[in-house]
């Protein structure tokens, strides 16, 4: 288990011999964890109400929904949650390495061979629809493509190097950010494809991926996915 179930070689070994400061987009082959971890799987993941209630959150474009709309009698409550979906909602699934044995091997396997902490997270967002607005994270992030499609589009920077509470987006916040980046074009736009061209790194490049695509994405930036 290590980041390979994750990324190409070249983007391991880039990852494992230099800090990155910039976003950086992959092909990638299905291997172990798209047999173990696909649309199937997460989709009974979620029928079953097997999902904690305190690690689901539920947003559509920006508005997070009060936990007791995906909850009854304080448990999850799949009925509800399979409603949210099909209203529009994304529905985020939270620190799966605890409750998923597959993945609780991937993240020990990559704190193991990178030396640093992780956790995963699942996003399940309706056809063309958007949960997330703009903003930016504390911690560098590998996004993988397993079912469907998603477009990134990332601004540069507003603070260099944002780490843990040191200049976190909600702490910071300025409603004059948005007009600011909607103002002027993305640094980089990228679509993320199962079996399908990615969006390329460069204006001049571009790539189709035999399987997949994954972005290595640094905390750099901000996005609206």
């Amino acid at each position: 288990m290590s980041l390979r179930l994750l990324l190409p070689d070249p983007g391991v070994t880039a990852l494992l011999t230099s800090w990155p400061d910039e976003p950086r987009v992959y092909e990638r082959e299905a291997g172990e964890l798209d047999r173990m971890i696909n649309a199937t799987s997460i989709d009974h993941y979620l029928s079953t109400g097997c999902v904690p209630a305190d690690e689901i959150a539920v947003v559509s474009n920006g508005a997070a929904l009060h936990p007791d709309r995906h909850r009854t009698a304080g448990r999850t409550d799949p009925a509800k949650l399979r409603d949210l979906y099909e209203d529009g909602h994304t529905i985020r699934l939270g620190n799966l390495q605890r409750v998923v044995p597959f993945l609780a091997d991937v993240s020990r396997g990559i704190q193991q061979e990178t030396g640093y902490s992780n956790y995963l997270h699942a996003f399940v967002t309706p056809p063309g629809r958007q949960g997330l607005l703009h903003h930016w994270d504390q911690q560098m992030a590998v996004i993988v493509q397993i079912a469907g499609s998603k477009r990134w589009q990332l601004w540069r920077p507003m603070f260099p190097s944002p780490m843990r509470e040191y200049q976190e987006s909600f702490r910071v916040w300025d409603p004059g950010f948005i007009p600011r980046w909607e103002a002027m074009r993305p640094y980089l736009e990228v679509d993320l494809r199962i079996g399908r061209p990615s969006a390329p790194p460069g204006p001049d490049s571009s790539q189709t991926p035999p399987s997949g695509s994954a972005l290595a994405d640094y905390a750099w930036h901000s996005a609206k996915s």
